[in-house]
């Protein structure tokens, strides 16, 4: 995973040059707190709990840390476009456990970027701005037990966010986002029947960042 994240970040640092002559553009790097993060599963084709007659069950998370890297190219003085990667560390369920036994829980998502911005005319602020996201998610969950337990396999999900955010002197980022991963997990290696069930990992996540202009 950690390699597969670097390669991600080394392609979208090889593709500024490409884009020097045709805009404004810069670099974004944050971090960021989640501080309502939860995961939501469909187990209505889950074999052997019938129990779950909502059949859906939500645990919550502790608030994990993220960082981000963005690449963002501005297309018009108001309207740029990028590409970034987030990195939300992995996190133990909250006062919750499923199937008796507690987990952790983490997410990748590589995702394309839409910021409409407004300038602002202040001493302090610079802009305020929106942004779109949507892109990929590459979940990561272990069962956490006193015996070995098999790993729960996991499938790539889609990933959207939607947030608002301000840059402070040209430089400084203060965002709020919230976002959804969808995903699969593969309980087979678990349970040994096939099943699959459908994840929703949604995230309200406060970002402090820096803007590096190229």
């Amino acid at each position: 995973m950690k390699k597969g994240l670097l390669a991600v970040l080394l392609a979208v640092a090889m593709a500024v040059p490409s884009f020097a002559a045709k805009g404004d553009m810069s670099v974004n790097a944050k971090l960021g707190l989640g501080v309502n993060n939860s995961c939501s599963l469909d187990l209505s084709d889950l074999y052997g709990y019938d129990e779950f007659k909502d059949q859906y069950v939500k645990f919550n998370t502790e608030m994990p840390i993220s960082i981000d890297a963005e690449f963002f190219y501005g297309l018009m003085d108001n309207l740029s476009v990028g590409l970034g990667v987030n990195y939300v560390f992995d996190s133990n369920s909250k006062g919750a456990a499923l199937f008796g036994y507690e987990q952790k829980v983490g997410v990748t998502n590589i995702y394309f970027a839409v910021k409409p911005e407004a300038k602002i005319e202040s001493n302090i602020f610079s802009s305020i701005y929106l942004i779109g996201q949507i892109g990929l998610s590459i979940p990561r969950t272990e069962l956490e037990y006193s015996v070995s337990m098999p790993s729960i396999g996991t499938k790539n999900g889609l990933y959207l966010g939607l947030g608002i955010g301000t840059t402070i002197k040209d430089c400084v980022i203060v965002e709020i986002i919230c976002s959804s991963a969808k995903s699969t997990w593969d309980l087979y290696r678990l349970y040994g029947d096939g099943s699959d069930v459908n994840v929703q990992y949604t995230a309200t996540t406060i970002n402090i960042g820096y803007k590096f202009a190229l």
